[in-house]
C-alpha cells in the first residue's frame, strides 16, 4: 500500500497560538499534498490575532481552546473527534509555525505501509534540523529527556519532536492528561508502559515560518518547559500516572 493511500484516512490536529504568519504556509503546503480542509483541525489555544479566522477561510475545523497549554489543545481536538463519533485510522500531530516539513508524511506513513502493526511513529528531528532552529536549552531538555528514558526505561529516543502519528485506537489507550508542555513526554513514556510498537524516523525541521516561538524564543519560557518535562517524566516514572 502506498504511503499517501494512508494519510486519506487521517486526521490532522495542529495546536496554534498567534501564528497568523505561518499558518497559511503550512496549510498551502498540505493541500498541495492532497490532503483535505475537513481532514484538519486547527487547535486555536486563545489566538489574539488572526489565526482563527485563517482556520475558517481555509476550510479547516476550528476547535477553539482559549485555557492556555499545547496539550490541552490537544485534548480539545481529541475531544472533538470524540464529540462527533469520529474515528479517523490516524492522528497526525504537527505544529502551525512551518517548522515541520509535510513533504516527510510519505516516510513517516512509509513506517505503517511496511509494518501495519505499528502503532506509533515519531518524527526525529536529531539529524535535519536546520541550523538555529533549535535552541541549545531544546536540545538540552530533548537530551536530557532521552537520557531519562534510556537509564529508567531501557529504550532509546533521540527526540521529543512535534510531529507524529499514532493510530486512533493507539492513541485513546495512552489515556493522556497532561494540558501542557508534558504533552509529548508523555505519550512516549506510556507508549512504553503499554507496550505499544513505536519507530523514529529523522524528519526535517526548519526555522519558523514567522510569529514568535512558545518556547524558544526567550529563557524564562525555555526554562519553565525543560522543568514541567523533568516534572512529567518523574510523576510518570514514580507514580505510575
Amino acid at each position: 500500500m502506498r504511503p499517501e493511500s494512508l494519510w486519506t484516512s487521517a486526521k490532522f490536529l495542529i495546536p496554534a497560538l498567534n501564528e497568523e504568519e505561518s499558518l497559511p504556509k503550512v496549510l498551502d503546503s498540505l493541500f498541495d499534498l492532497g490532503i483535505q480542509p475537513n481532514q484538519i483541525l486547527i487547535l486555536d489555544n486563545g489566538s489574539k490575532d488572526s489565526t482563527p479566522q485563517i482556520a475558517i477561510n481555509s476550510g479547516t475545523i476550528l476547535i477553539q481552546e482559549p485555557e492556555k497549554g499545547y496539550g490541552r489543545a490537544c485534548l480539545a481536538g481529541i475531544g472533538y473527534l470524540l464529540k462527533n463519533n469520529i474515528s479517523p485510522e490516524y492522528i497526525v500531530f504537527m505544529d502551525a509555525d512551518g517548522s515541520d516539513d509535510p513533504k516527510d508524511l510519505n516516510e513517516l506513513f512509509s513506517v505503517f505501509s511496511k509494518a501495519p502493526d505499528t502503532d506509533f511513529v515519531i518524527g526525529s528531528r536529531v539529524f535535519y534540523a536546520e541550523p538555529g532552529s533549535l535552541s541549545f536549552l531544546q536540545k538540552f531538555g530533548n537530551w536530557l529527556s532521552c537520557l531519562l528514558i534510556r537509564i529508567f526505561y531501557r529504550v532509546r529516543f533521540s527526540d521529543l519532536g512535534p510531529f507524529r502519528i499514532l493510530k486512533w485506537k493507539s492513541l485513546l489507550a495512552l489515556e493522556l492528561k497532561d494540558p501542557t508542555w508534558g504533552w509529548n513526554l508523555e505519550m512516549q513514556i506510556k507508549a512504553i508502559r503499554k507496550n505499544l510498537k513505536f519507530q523514529e524516523v529523522s524528519v526535517h525541521y526548519g526555522k519558523r515560518k514567522g510569529g514568535k516561538s512558545k518556547i524558544s524564543g526567550n529563557l524564562i519560557g525555555s526554562l519553565k518547559a525543560g522543568a514541567k518535562i523533568l516534572y512529567i517524566f518523574f510523576k510518570l516514572t514514580f507514580f505510575k500516572i
